[in-house]
């Protein structure tokens, strides 16, 4: 499409016009739905018309496409929307905390409130506000209040005991989390005692955390009598590992 139509690929890159029609989706906006704000919206939205006309030439659909499709069926056919609110009597959602917009829509069309000659159904939802990291792939950490406030939940259990760490750990991230707004609230808590102190130690580059990194395993491991299989290196993503496993491996430690 963006050379038959000579887009700007400059202006509009193809994998950011990607993202822009994948967000509309999980939004549950068609193109016609979507806010024109200035030249730069209008053609966005206008290219994606002309994705939604194609796909539809060549019977294909992309992920977000399943699911804006399926909650419009449900959503503006009655019969089949009571059709799946009879067949399923309890829903179960984990990791709430990561659901977007459009499915947050569609699960409502599935739960009957007993008024629309359907027996009534229950949904139960398990998540945690303060573990929400996925905006960046269209989660809305917001879904969890609406559940709350729109369904009128009946009952509302927290897990508040936690078995994995000490009070110190949980006791900064109650202190940081806390200044968050808009949350469910929570206050996390063990019977596991303080543990050590909590250490924060800003690297300037990823060479260097890994040297500091060998260092304390060393000083654990000579000084402080640990073994090595008392000691783990966590790390966020993949991507990190290989300059930790490099300094491991020039340092002697498997």
């Amino acid at each position: 499409l963006y050379k038959q139509f000579h887009v700007d690929e400059e202006r509009f890159p193809p994998k950011q016009l990607q993202w822009f029609i994948s967000g509309c989706k999980e939004e549950g906006m068609r193109p016609n739905d979507v806010p024109v704000r200035d030249a730069d919206s209008r053609k966005k939205a206008e290219l994606y018309q002309l994705y939604e006309e194609q796909c539809q030439r060549e019977g294909v659909v992309d992920f977000g496409e399943l699911m804006l499709r399926s909650y419009e069926i449900l959503r503006d056919h009655e019969l089949v929307r009571q059709h799946y609110q009879r067949r399923f009597r309890h829903i179960l959602v984990d990791e709430f905390q990561d659901t977007n917009r459009l499915q947050y829509l569609w699960l409502k069309m599935l739960v009957s409130d007993g008024t629309q000659g359907v027996p009534p159904n229950a949904l139960f939802a398990v998540g945690d506000d303060d573990q929400s990291i996925y905006a960046f792939r269209g989660a809305r950490v917001g879904n969890m209040n609406d559940f709350v406030n729109e369904l009128q939940v009946a009952h509302q259990i927290k897990l508040e005991q936690n078995y994995r760490s000490y009070s110190n750990i949980l006791d900064s991230a109650n202190a940081l989390i806390s200044h968050n707004s808009n949350r469910l609230g929570k206050n996390l808590r063990t019977t596991q005692g303080p543990g050590e102190p909590v250490r924060i130690y800003e690297s300037p580059s990823d060479l260097a955390e890994a040297a500091w990194m060998v260092d304390e395993i060393t000083q654990l491991v000579k000084n402080d009598g640990f073994t090595r299989q008392e000691i783990a290196v966590l790390y966020r993503s993949n991507a990190q590992s290989r300059v930790i496993e490099s300094a491991l491996f020039n340092a002697a430690i498997p």
